[in-house]
């Protein structure tokens, strides 16, 4: 019995940490600020680096806004698909939050318990989940990175205005693919770090016991 609650809690105390992450990646604009000039996204929209960072500031600050408005670039045009098509992203991002609130009261809940109780079984099992899940997606996405961006598209949405035309949606032009390969890294890569401080942490506490 002990041991299924080990796992169920090890399993909402991962989610916790992977939407904590995932807000994190998002929010953390300095990445795609790097891939302006690394990737030479000037050159490839034929936008100055000060109007593409005004405009991918707005995108990210509207999927993150609790607020529903309507999608509108300060200096790009839109296609209603395409306004559609980031209502949506817009959406997923606002069911991530939830996931992250809800996750965070059972862990704080969960937490507490097993500090009363001097369970620390659990932060063992959490570090394997967590090493697990990238072990999983990086497979694919080193494979065949083109064939995994077209997957998840497919999953998460039920129509195809993630296609986007660059004559009438060039803002796919400041976004290529390459940046999502690197954000998708940056997520993989903190996953692997919170597993391994999850198992840090249980070895330390291990030996005070």
């Amino acid at each position: 019995m002990k041991k299924n609650i080990n796992v169920i809690f090890s399993v909402i105390f991962s989610v916790l940490i992977i939407s904590t992450i995932v807000k994190f990646t998002v929010g953390f604009k300095q990445l795609y600020y790097f891939d302006i000039d690394y990737l030479n996204i000037p050159t490839l929209s034929g936008l100055s680096k000060e109007d593409i960072k005004k405009n991918y500031d707005y995108m990210i600050d509207y999927n993150l806004d609790k607020d529903k408005k309507e999608f509108e670039l300060p200096s790009i045009k839109s296609s209603e698909n395409g306004k559609i098509h980031f209502e949506e992203v817009r959406d997923i991002f606002q069911i991530l939050n939830k996931i992250f609130n809800i996750s965070l009261v059972l862990s704080v809940i969960g937490l507490v318990i097993n500090i009363l109780n001097k369970n620390i079984e659990f932060l063992k099992i959490t570090s394997r989940a967590l090493i697990l899940i990238p072990l999983i997606l990086i497979l694919p996405i080193v494979v065949n990175f083109d064939g995994s961006f077209v997957l998840f598209h497919k999953i998460m949405f039920n129509n195809d205005y993630w296609i986007f035309d660059p004559n009438l949606d060039p803002v796919i032009n400041i976004l290529p693919e390459e940046f999502f390969f690197h954000a998708g890294l940056m997520i993989l890569i903190l996953i692997i770090i919170a597993s391994l401080t999850n198992y840090l942490i249980y070895r330390l506490l291990k030996r005070e016991q």
